[in-house]
């Protein structure tokens, strides 16, 4: 797996770019690899994450993206209102129908909308050689020395990651309440035409300001 690039780094003169298969102690929290050293060493600070924890997240934002852009289809077709000359009530009922069967195969709870990562959360911080990959993170031995290997990703890509998470929960929730709106509200006797039109501006308009699309898988 490589990290993305950083528009700060280049990834055929920095090793950081690339993921890291370290050893980690169960006991201790110590981290490092085998890597032989050099003798010219240049060690610099790195916070990292696991690769696990990384997908994770990875899966958070593809399950929200989707999400986002059901919505959206039911938005458009709102905002398709605007084409419509005539026969406002059947246009209308046929929206709320869309609209409440969006709502119904929702498939997520409130776990969905909940930060993406923890307020307390905590990169590992490890230090990397830029001359030969020498890894060194040690710690107080506990006397329980167990180590597994682990691949691990740079924390700043999982923050950037969890940052775009936060976006298009933003925008889902917006689009989420004008869906929830229509799907509830009736029109008062003649005046069908008015709700078309008001909810088709609303429409419109957060579509008009939809966020530039992260990437796929």
């Amino acid at each position: 797996m490589k990290i993305p690039s950083s528009p700060m780094l280049d990834p055929a003169k920095d090793p950081q770019l690339d993921s890291l298969v370290l050893w980690r102690c169960v006991g201790c929290g110590a981290m490092g690899n085998n890597q032989p050293c050099s003798g010219a060493c240049a060690f610099r600070k790195l916070a990292v994450v696991s690769a696990d924890e990384y997908a994770e997240l990875l899966e958070s934002l593809f399950a929200i993206k989707d999400e986002a852009e059901r919505l959206e289809a039911v938005v458009g077709k709102i905002a398709g209102l605007r084409d419509v000359q005539d026969n406002f009530e059947p246009a209308y009922a046929r929206l709320q129908r869309v609209a409440r069967e969006c709502l119904r195969s929702a498939d997520h709870d409130e776990t969905f909308w909940r930060k993406p990562v923890d307020p307390e959360f905590e990169a590992a911080t490890v230090w990397l050689c830029a001359t030969c990959g020498q890894v060194e993170a040690p710690q107080s031995c506990l006397g329980i020395c167990i180590r597994r290997n682990g691949e691990f990703l740079r924390a700043d890509h999982y923050l950037e990651l969890a940052a775009q998470i936060e976006t298009m929960q933003r925008r889902a929730r917006d689009l989420i309440a004008l869906v929830r709106q229509l799907a509830r509200v009736a029109p008062h006797a003649g005046q069908c035409e008015k709700t078309c039109r008001a909810f088709q501006e609303k429409a419109i308009k957060l579509l008009d300001v939809a966020p530039a699309e992260p990437g796929r898988r």
